[in-house]
């Protein structure tokens, strides 16, 4: 029995790696001695060999290097074993149970608690604990047990013991890394290397006081993800005008514009540029600029300086080797290594290498790695410039220079040298274009004594900057776009206020602390943000309108935990020192983790209710998984090339697809389990060209200079074609018959107005921020939104047509979110809307409560509750309809919805999730089988069975349906059956019906159906005219010219008045309320939410009243209906159950008579579209 652990107990780690270090130095002087000995001896015989005395004093010299290395590792060994036996006080367990108290402190447990090293890093776990005693399903933790880290608990409980053996919940991390014995054993070998004893600190010398006066692009960076995490625009932070930094005034570059490619591999190249109007360095692009392989480390001082990747400098203290040190303001480790080699990291653990430094001359970049050992490899010229980088694939890269300046990057291939960029320079050596590799440009700059004056983006938008000396230090006063945008900036540095002035007038202010961080934004629609920072990083925005969010990060700039304005926490846990998340903790409790191994390697993703997902590799060599098993164990298996490409999936079914690459990386076929092949063509910029179905018809795809898509070609041959907006934006389409709409924006980019290519068009207007206004449509409605100080939507008031008086026609919706930002409350003329959530978001209770007008038209009370699993997955909802209740599978698979009357509805599945089988109680309903797609192929419901064919394209081709067990091979062995032709662009081109026999559609190229021609049953098929906003016009015979009933002129308000015989009337909002044909002739009237809830009238049958009623999610309820000449009648909508699931007589509505059956499968679907995302939510990428 050994003392329980508690959160607050120290732990310590033994002096093995103080041990490690001084056998090193101790074994490495006696190998010295031993070398110098034997080199000696060794000399001598090679020159005593030729009078016969040598070869004996040869033997002597290598038992003299063999004793002294037998010797100098017993001491190695023996020191570090001493250093073993003793623990030294390294920290303390910081978080234990939730609910399980030792001596009135939460019990430490194996994976869950956190432990603080402080020779490891704040965020090390408890990876042992006891196997026969769990708290909250993990071990529980005791003395002696230890951490990842491999330090071990020290003190404990005094009275509280926990038996049982010890049990290891995840992998250790010796205290001397397996590499440092490799160096260890490396340095006896040479005997030369000697390692300090003392740590060093991170300190900040002379020159990264000088160079800290401007803030790098690594900290922009940073500042951009905090103000990201708290849901601010970049903007807050003072991030503006493509963009600008305007706290310091700098300009900067280090976006997707400056990344020129990615070579795609296990470790990928990504080829950006970075540039900082703050940066004094030079570069192989011209002053400013800055590539990640000139990056170097070198001598300052009395430390060291390392030019970053992006350029920036940061200043470290000089390292004894076998140390590291942590610059907290970078948020980066200074490794020295026992070799003399350097190493520069942070947690996202890519790793810079640095060779050993000679002098006052810069050590180049090397090598990058990652943890897992994926390595890039960099080779210089004499004069320090990139020869060539070899990736961790065996691609090879090569750079060519002119003039000193970098002017070609080239990738070796087979088929011989790809230019993958071109750099272009002025007189000055200054950078003016950059090009891709099919030799488009795709930026230009301008500068102006050696500031960049303007720089032009791929689509042609032209930014231009003006500069001016204030304080010393260039800065941006102005900036424009040809888009129309222009800012002006102005720099109150006593004050601390920065300010931007927008073309139209309006402008936006930031206030700054003592240390330069926004402290207030006012936005251009003069709403406020405030800002509060904790040891330098940002942890509380104040909202407009009140609400806070807060956020937490710990030293090494990783987020630790975010709160909403509701008080709702989430917490986040890291695999050690990285940036790996081990486990997610949200707001109601519910946690999911992702175990890593030692490498890495995610190895077993455990969701909220412990389902797991384990992932598997072939070797310690290997990055990515072999096989991965789901939590019901099912098994997928993976293949990879040596670019980390994967070239083949086999699903847990047994289906293969297969993918095959170009020499660039790019797909250029997949295979499908059928062994259907789609290929792939692209053209010199790397854009797809071409698309291959497995039919063999043929897409294609053609791109302007900008890398825009220009034209698509149809299987067909039919074009649509765009065009753009210096923003980008695309200014028109013309589709596949010649209409062109036409779309106009902004200088902000805001869509101003819209051709609908009728005479018709949407207009919009916004506010200072981007927000909706007005929208005014083609029937004169208009729409008018008010936002409240939150910027929420407050008020939607709607304007439609006047009235028969001229009377103004209006209605009015409005809404009240919580702090959070989510709905309260809404509501209208005809009923008022209740909202609640859970600790997650989710909504747990809608209720509708009606207005006086409501309950005229007929609205009544209704509510209705939800109830979520810990995986965020539907259990149940009531109303008062009763219960549905939902069941699922661990891998979100609906397998169980029982109904309101007790009856249940069961899907059997098989592999990931195919259904094989539905159930309804205990009786089989419909068995299915499936390809090796898992598309459906056949079916059964007791002796009736139907088959379904699929074309190469994946479309059905003939389904038939027969009694009896016999195999149906085509569609005319079954008594009902169907084949089915398509056009080339996938249209139903027609149907041979064993009833109608062959039924024929007609389309345009656009896709709108012109003609429909069933011969048999004597239909020749009038043809459809449209307008050109798709409005059905009229019709014409198959064999005349001339146009029946047709308007003469096209709808521009889209509001169809007639067709043939029948004439339509609308409300002010659009909405039809009369429809006559002849004698008949129908009313609607609908409520405030544009729902139908009366139809009266003549038809056919004669006269009739129905009214429809809806729930509380607007979906239909009931209907009920009578007529003249029949009783009335009231039938019930279920919107969760189909047809097949009517009640057997327990409820009331089916004593009644009343059929259950999907209304209009308005629910169904909405409830699918539920399920639906709880399921991509948690079987598709996690949030982890």
């Amino acid at each position: 029995m050994t003392e329980a652990a508690r959160v607050g107990d120290t732990i310590g780690h033994s002096h093995a790696l103080a041990g490690m270090i001084a056998g090193t130095l101790v074994g490495g002087l006696i190998a010295a001695a031993g070398a110098v000995a034997a080199g000696a001896l060794f000399v001598a015989g090679l020159a005593a060999s030729c009078v016969g005395v040598g070869v004996l004093l040869i033997g002597a010299s290598l038992a003299v290097g063999y004793l002294t290395g037998e010797a100098a590792t017993a001491a190695r060994d023996g020191i570090a074993d001493a250093g073993a036996g003793s623990l030294t006080p390294k920290g303390k367990i910081v978080t234990g149970s939730p609910n399980v108290f030792i001596n009135g402190k939460p019990a430490a447990i194996a994976t869950v608690s956190q432990v603080a090293c402080s020779d490891d890093g704040p965020s090390m776990q408890m990876a042992q604990g006891s196997d026969k005693v769990s708290i909250n399903g993990q071990p529980a933790a005791r003395v002696g047990d230890k951490t990842n880290c491999d330090a071990q608990v020290m003190e404990g409980s005094p009275n509280v013991f926990i038996g049982g053996g010890t049990v290891t919940t995840l992998p250790i991390k010796p205290e001397v890394p397996d590499w440092l014995y490799k160096a260890s054993d490396l340095t006896l070998l040479f005997a030369g290397l000697v390692g300090g004893v003392g740590g060093a600190v991170g300190k900040l010398g002379a020159l990264g006081k000088m160079l800290g006066k401007l803030p790098g692009i690594n900290k922009l960076g940073r500042v951009a993800c905090r103000f990201g995490t708290l849901m601010t625009a970049t903007a807050a932070a003072g991030i503006i005008a493509r963009p600008v930094d305007i706290v310091s005034g700098q300009k900067f570059l280090d976006g997707e514009d400056e990344l020129d490619f990615v070579l795609p591999s296990r470790l990928p190249v990504a080829w950006q540029r970075y540039w900082r109007s703050g940066n004094p360095g030079d570069s192989v692009l011209g002053r400013g600029w800055s590539l990640f392989w000139e990056s170097s480390l070198q001598t300052w001082q009395d430390g060291l300086v390392w030019r970053a990747p992006s350029g920036d400098y940061v200043a470290f203290p000089m390292v004894a080797r076998g140390h590291k040190t942590y610059c907290e303001a970078e948020k980066c480790w200074l490794m020295h290594n026992a070799d003399g080699s350097w190493q520069l990291f942070d947690v996202g653990e890519q790793i810079y290498h640095y060779p050993p430094l000679a002098g006052d001359q810069p050590s180049r970049l090397s090598m990058v790695t990652d943890a897992i050992g994926n390595a890039s490899s960099l080779f210089y010229d004499d004069d320090g410039r990139l020869l060539e980088l070899v990736d961790s694939g065996g691609q090879r890269l090569a750079c060519r220079y002119l003039n000193g300046r970098l002017s070609e990057v080239a990738l070796q291939t087979a088929e011989g040298e790809l230019p993958l960029a071109h750099y272009g320079y002025d007189e000055h050596g200054q950078l003016v274009t950059v090009s891709n590799r099919a030799g488009e440009v795709t930026r230009r700059f301008s500068w102006r004594d050696g500031l960049m004056a303007s720089h032009q983006d791929a689509a042609g938008l032209l930014n231009e900057y003006l500069w001016q000396e204030i304080e010393g230090v260039p800065r941006v006063v102005a900036y424009r776009n040809s888009a129309g945008e222009r800012l002006d900036f102005s720099y109150d540095f006593a004050g601390g206020r920065r300010s931007a002035t927008r073309e139209d007038g309006k402008r936006a202010d930031w206030q700054l602390d003592d240390d330069d961080n926004v402290a207030q934004f006012t936005d251009f629609d003069q709403r406020r943000y405030g800002f509060i920072y904790q040891n330098g990083e940002l942890c509380s925005v104040l909202l407009p309108g009140g609400a806070q969010r807060q956020s937490e990060w710990d030293a090494y700039g990783r987020l630790l935990s975010e709160t909403d304005p509701l008080g709702r926490k989430t917490t986040y846990q890291y695999s050690r020192n990285s940036g790996r998340l081990f486990s997610v903790t949200y707001p109601d409790g519910s946690r999911e983790c992702q175990h890593w191994d030692t490498l890495g390697r995610p190895t077993r993703y455990v969701d909220a209710l412990d389902n797991a997902t384990l992932y598997h590799y072939p070797d310690d060599e290997e990055s990515l998984p072999s096989r991965v098993i789901d939590a019901l164990g099912g098994e997928v298996k993976l293949e990879w090339n040596a670019r980390g490409l994967l070239t083949r999936y086999t699903d847990c079914s047994g289906s293969v697809t297969a993918y095959a690459y170009d020499s660039q990386g790019q797909l250029s076929a997949q295979t499908d389990a059928e062994g259907h092949v789609t290929r792939y063509q692209w053209d010199h910029g790397g854009r797809l060209h071409s698309l291959i179905q497995p039919d063999g018809s043929e897409e294609r795809f053609n791109w302007n200079e900008r890398g825009q898509l220009a034209e698509h070609q149809d299987a067909l041959g039919s074009l649509t074609r765009w065009q753009y907006n210096a923003l980008g934006l695309p200014s028109s389409v013309t589709d596949r018959i010649g209409r062109t709409r036409r779309y106009h924006y902004s200088p902000q980019g805001w869509l101003t107005r819209l051709e609908n290519g009728n005479g018709g068009e949407y207009r919009f207007s916004y506010d200072a921020v981007g927000r909706v206004l007005a929208e005014q449509r083609p029937d004169q409605v208009s729409n008018y939104y008010r936002y409240g100080a939150a910027g929420l939507l407050e008020e939607h008031r709607e304007v439609g047509l006047p009235g028969g008086a001229g009377e103004l026609t209006q209605r009015v919706q409005r809404f009240r979110f919580d702090e959070a930002g989510q709905l309260a409350w809404r509501g209208n003329a005809s009923a008022e809307w209740h909202y609640r959530f859970d600790a997650m978001g989710r909504l747990s209770r809608l209720s509708r409560t009606p207005t006086a007008l409501g309950v005229t038209q007929g609205i009544e009370e209704d509510s209705v509750s939800m109830r979520y699993d810990a995986a965020g997955r539907l259990l149940s909802e009531q109303g008062v309809n009763g219960e549905l209740q939902y069941q699922w599978d661990a891998l979100a698979n609906l397998q169980a919805l029982t109904l309101p009357q007790g009856d249940r509805l069961q899907w059997l599945y098989y592999g990931s999730g195919h259904a094989s089988a539905i159930k309804f109680n205990q009786q089989v309903v419909s068995e299915f089988t499936r390809d090796r797609l898992h598309r459906e192929t056949g079916r059964s419901q007791g002796a009736l069975q139907q088959q379904r064919r699929y074309d190469e394209m994946g479309r059905r081709s003939w389904q038939s349906s027969a009694f009896g067990h016999d195999k149906l091979t085509r569609p005319e062995d079954g008594a009902l059956w169907r084949a089915f032709r398509y056009t080339g662009r996938g249209e139903l081109a027609g149907v041979s019906d064993a009833l109608r026999g062959e039924v024929h559609y007609g389309y345009d190229a656009e896709g709108r159906l012109l003609q429909h021609r069933e011969p048999a049953q004597g239909k020749p098929g009038s043809r459809l005219v449209y307008d050109m906003a798709d409005n059905l016009l009229g019709e014409k015979g198959p064999n005349s010219d001339v146009e029946t009933h047709l308007p003469l002129a096209p709808v521009a308000d889209n509001r169809l008045t007639h067709w043939q015989k029948l004439f339509y009337r609308y409300d002010a909002w659009g909405n039809l309320i009369s429809r006559r044909n002849g004698i008949y002739e129908q009313h609607y009237r609908y409520d405030a939410d544009n729902r139908l809830i009366q139809a009266r009238g003549r038809g056919p049958q004669g006269e009739f009243d129905a009214q429809y009623h809806y729930d509380a999610w607007g979906a239909a309820r009931a209907r009920r209906s009578a007529t003249r000449a029949k009783r009335r009648r009231q039938r019930a909508l279920c919107g969760r159950v189909t047809g097949c699931c009517r009640s057997s007589g327990q409820t009331a509505a089916a004593a009644a008579g009343a059929t259950i059956r999907p209304a209009r499968g308005a629910r169904w679907r909405r409830w699918s579209r539920r399920a639906t995302a709880v399921r991509r939510r948690f079987t598709g990428t996690t949030r982890i």
